[in-house]
């Protein structure tokens, strides 16, 4: 509910002070009005402003409402806050700051020309924008924007600086000058002459600067003077009013010097422009004002863009999210699995190069995009992390002088395994999360040829991404759920422009904004926050997440009851097939991969087995029976027969060859099978020498004679000096999990505590 603009107990402005003027800042200081209404914010009104400008809970925390205030104050975050605002706010405050920066409610509604019902809620409903942002705080009846906006909004409603600050810049003899134009008398005084000195020893003055300031910005008076002005004037100064406030070419004459023909010269003797510096002029605000006339009204859009949309089915939309959430998830736990085996290398210029990220994307079962997309996820989310490795002393050979070999891989994190066994909820937000706040737009991610660029690389990153995935959804959320943004009868992001550059026209507007939006839309789709043009159940749980103090938690809690509980067991069809239909438990996971080879994973998994994947399990330690029984274990049907046999039958095969390590001595089961081994062409790079008839012996390694007799399609087992079965376990290398940048918002920090110490509440 918006909160009203409170009455503060202060003393009115003067008339002519400003934000920027000197009165205002010895009265209010540049933030000691904005603290003083902060102060009667309740803990609840004040936590929403911190969370609104979060930049604001930079460490240390403010320790009072006074250093709050001049965080608020600071112009780098009062330029953050404009980012959010959208047109109609940016043209309230354009047009309060066109009135000094101070003005009550009813002189800016009646420049921005409201004045029926809805034309009024809709100026409320921005002034409510700002205020919310704390740019603008109300004093005794008048609004006052923060001071640092001048800053950004140099001329606002082209319009210059007010005639008292100008005049201020001339010499008593030029304001005396431009006075005599306009009729004003000097006066007597005593002390010393500004304009000379008459008879009898007076001196006389030249008219004061408020009296000038007076005359030169009536508007009767600069209407009349007008129409009676040369034609050349009065073009000029119809110009310089509309399209200035400045112009080149203006400059008062000398002392005693006549004025002449020349049109800069009149305008400045006949205090139209004020000259600022060599050659340049600015016409006054208020002059400019009264040139325009009383009909002139600030711009002010009251209508907001409408989107083209089509209906959707919410079940349908609703069933898309969740699946394609599922297929999000399995992505990332199979990249995980891959960088487990198979680390990507990373490239001279820095992050994983596109070679790399071909090989990957084939893994995945992906493009080239998709699978950027899960890497730079799954990094921001902490599951992934390029570890460097020490450089060769020597560049390999067939490298360019200047260049070495790679220094880096990106490994898995030692929080993978804790996220690949958490429950699907949790580990899904944290995946959304990671997506939300990622500094770029992976799929936007090409070098300077417009080829794909390299992944992992941080100094391409723009806080303009994560906003535009904020805007983006929020776009989508105000849609009617049953209606999706359409365009010609086909999905289309670009139904959305015209809704962002209303929302946010400060960042938004340019050529770039379609493919940007288009890209963003893309990536949400694939992580199940939209289907078919419209926002799923995920995408208002996610928006509604980011906007609390824990918002994995928050998350978590949504989607616990959203995404189906992992697949603890698999059909196997006779075919030597597994089908889980659905997300499979990781352990289940582990177990088809040491045994069966995946041919898909998605929402659904398909594993076959095979003679050589069966043999990779027994190579692994598992026993026939011990492996029929995890599989029955893990199984919704009776095991098929098919499956049973050929376990059984690889098993019988399996270690007839075994590798003893002396230097090599190899013992078979039969001493014809012995024969056969010292005869066979493929082995005979091993030089094996027979012992006996069932004793072989190589001076080779027994790793390599093990892979060379299963590379000649034995089924060799090894074992060590004691004749125990050596086991091959391969210990995954792990990189350390990052450390959160010092920009972000820790989880220590508990708003609602710290709005309630500041409130004294």
């Amino acid at each position: 509910m918006p909160l009203p603009f409170r009455r503060l107990p202060v003393r009115a402005s003067r008339a002519g002070d400003s934000v920027t003027g000197p009165a205002y800042a010895a009265h209010m200081g540049r933030s000691a009005g904005l603290g003083v209404w902060l102060a009667t914010f309740t803990a609840g009104e004040l936590a929403a402003v911190m969370r609104a400008r979060p930049d604001v809970l930079r460490h240390p925390l403010p320790a009072d409402l006074g250093s709050l205030a001049e965080r608020l104050c600071t112009q780098q975050s009062i330029n953050q806050a404009q980012l959010l605002l959208d047109r109609p706010a940016l043209q309230v405050a354009e047009a309060l700051l066109a009135l000094g920066g101070c003005a009550s409610r009813e002189e800016l509604l009646h420049l921005l020309g409201v004045g029926h019902e809805a034309a009024v809620a809709r100026a409320e409903a921005a002034l409510e924008e700002l205020r919310a942002l704390a740019l603008v705080w109300p004093a005794h009846d008048r609004l006052r924007l923060v001071g640092g906006w001048s800053a950004v909004s140099r001329d606002p409603l082209g319009l210059g600086r007010p005639a008292r600050e100008l005049l201020a810049l001339l010499t008593p003899e030029q304001l005396a000058r431009i006075g005599a134009g306009l009729g004003l008398d000097g006066q007597e005084h005593g002390g010393q002459a500004h304009g000379g000195r008459e008879r009898g020893g007076r001196e006389r003055r030249g008219p004061s600067l408020e009296a000038v300031a007076a005359a030169v910005t009536d508007p009767a008076t600069v209407q009349a003077r007008l129409a009676r002005a040369d034609t050349r004037v009065a073009e000029a100064v119809h110009r310089i009013a509309w399209h200035g406030p400045r112009t080149s070419g203006s400059e008062f004459p000398a002392p005693g010097e006549p004025v002449g023909e020349q049109v800069g010269r009149l305008l400045a003797v006949q205090g139209w422009v004020v000259p600022t510096e060599w050659g340049i002029a600015e016409m006054p605000r208020e002059v400019a004002l009264a040139v325009r006339g009383p009909e002139y009204r600030a711009p002010f859009d009251l209508h907001l863009p409408r989107v083209a949309t089509a209906p959707v089915d919410p079940e349908q939309v609703r069933g898309a999210g969740e699946r394609a959430a599922l297929a999000a998830l399995e992505s990332v736990r199979r990249l995980v699995s891959l960088l487990d085996h198979t680390p990507l290398t990373t490239v001279q210029g820095g992050g994983v190069g596109v070679r790399e990220l071909r090989r990957a994307a084939k893994q995945l079962a992906t493009d080239i995009t998709g699978a950027r997309l899960w890497l730079e996820t799954a990094a921001a989310a902490g599951l992934v992390a390029l570890a460097r490795e020490s450089r060769s002393p020597e560049p390999a050979a067939g490298l360019r002088r200047g260049f070495s070999t790679p220094v880096g891989k990106a490994l898995a994190t030692a929080t993978a395994d804790e996220w690949l066994e958490a429950d699907p909820a949790d580990a899904f937000a944290q995946l959304l999360l990671a997506w939300w706040s990622l500094p770029l737009v992976p799929s936007l991610r090409v070098d300077e040829s417009g080829r794909p660029a390299a992944a992992l690389v941080r100094a391409f990153g723009h806080p303009e991404h994560p906003r535009m995935r904020d805007r983006t959804l929020r776009a989508l959320d105000a849609l009617d759920h049953q209606h999706g943004a359409h365009q010609h009868g086909i999905i289309a992001p670009e139904a959305l422009l015209e809704w962002l550059a209303h929302s946010a026209p400060i960042e938004h507007g340019s050529q770039d904004d379609a493919a940007r939006l288009r890209a963003t839309m893309a990536e949400a789709e694939l992580l199940g926050l939209v289907a078919t043009g419209a926002l799923t159940p995920l995408g208002r749980h996610l928006l509604a997440a980011v906007r609390t103090d824990e918002p994995r938690a928050a998350l978590r809690a949504a989607l616990s009851g959203t995404l189906p509980p992992p697949h603890r067991t698999a059909t196997f069809l006779p075919d030597l097939t597994a089908l889980v239909a659905g997300t499979a438990e990781p352990s289940l996971v582990r177990l088809l991969d040491a045994a069966a080879d995946a041919e898909s994973r998605d929402t659904a998994s398909v594993w076959r087995f095979t003679a050589q994947s069966v043999r990779r399990a027994l190579d692994h330690g598992h026993s026939a029976d011990a492996l029929l029984a995890e599989l029955t274990e893990a199984a919704e049907n009776p095991l098929p027969q098919p499956l049973e046999y050929l376990v059984r039958d690889v098993a019988r095969r399996h270690g007839r060859v075994q590798v003893h390590t002396i230097t090599t001595c190899i013992l078979v089961a039969d001493a014809g099978l012995g024969a056969e081994l010292a005869a066979e062409r493929a082995l005979a790079p091993l030089r094996l020498r027979r012992l006996a008839d069932t004793v072989l012996a190589c001076a080779l390694p027994a790793e390599e004679v093990v892979a060379a007799l299963r590379s000649a399609g034995h089924a060799p087992v090894e074992h060590d000096v004691d004749g125990a079965l050596v086991v091959p376990r391969r210990a995954a290398r792990r990189a350390a999990a990052p450390a959160p940048s010092a920009g972000e918002r820790g989880p220590g920090i508990d708003i609602t505590a710290l709005a309630e110490r500041l409130s004294g509440g």
